[in-house]
């Protein structure tokens, strides 16, 4: 499994692993007064790049393709459909998946699947138990961000990786099988205008892995896109 540079998304085997893209997020952003008719364009163009250049066989991703809940709006078909045409194209479910069509991907239900020996799931929903029998869950859904403040003490975010261990006496009240070293990665979200940073006071855990502590989140690794280690979450709090 790698963890591509300066991007949210993993290389395994022949898959490219991205979540979060959030198509057709324009309209939600209009009612907002932020006016970016190329939103979406600009995440497609951004996912081709990297199919063209690591030129995997699959594109899986995980969960929220789309920002629309219920139903699958035109410019998310269009896009799923171009995809289609440069990889093979699987979809696991995600809390704004409604409507979302088997035309031109494969759909996966929210608990997720076992590809190549790596659980991937989106992160809303308990995922099946045989992902929990793996080494690792890779997670989308919470759109790890990180507050840092600099030295001039102006804040912003960053989009981080999380890598948790798990708490095995937790995850046996949810499983009657798993593995009792499974690790979590929660992967940045691939739309950089959405995130939650893990250090405020405010954040919210989203899905039963979290909610229920089924992994160490507080002393969790994390990392910046470029490779940056940060430390431990616990160490960030602001």
């Amino acid at each position: 499994m790698r963890f591509l540079y300066n991007t949210p998304a993993i290389l395994h085997r022949d898959a490219l692993v991205i979540g979060d893209t959030h198509f057709g997020m324009e309209e939600k952003l209009r009612k907002k007064g932020i006016y970016n008719s190329a939103l979406s364009e600009q995440l497609f163009w951004r996912a081709k790049r990297l199919l063209l250049e690591y030129k995997p066989k699959k594109l899986i991703l995980l969960g929220d393709v789309k920002e629309n809940i219920t139903t699958l709006d035109e410019t998310t078909n269009n896009i799923l459909s171009r995809l289609s045409m440069l990889a093979e194209v699987i979809i696991i479910k995600g809390n704004h998946d409604g409507g979302i069509s088997e035309k031109n991907a494969q759909i996966v239900g929210p608990e997720g699947f076992v590809y190549c020996g790596v659980a991937l799931a989106h992160g809303h929903a308990w995922p099946a138990e045989e992902l929990m029998r793996c080494k690792t869950l890779v997670v989308a859904h919470q759109h790890p961000l990180i507050t840092l403040t600099d030295r001039s003490g102006k804040r912003h975010n960053e989009a981080v990786w999380l890598f948790a261990e798990c708490n095995a006496k937790k995850i046996s009240k949810y499983y009657k099988s798993f593995n009792p070293n499974i690790k979590l990665v929660l992967l940045p979200a691939f739309n950089p205008l959405i995130g939650s940073p893990l250090n405020s006071s405010t954040k919210t855990h989203l899905g039963p892995l979290l909610n229920n502590k089924l992994f160490k989140v507080n002393d969790a690794l994390l990392s910046k896109l470029d490779g940056t280690s940060l430390g431990r979450l616990k160490n960030l709090k602001m």
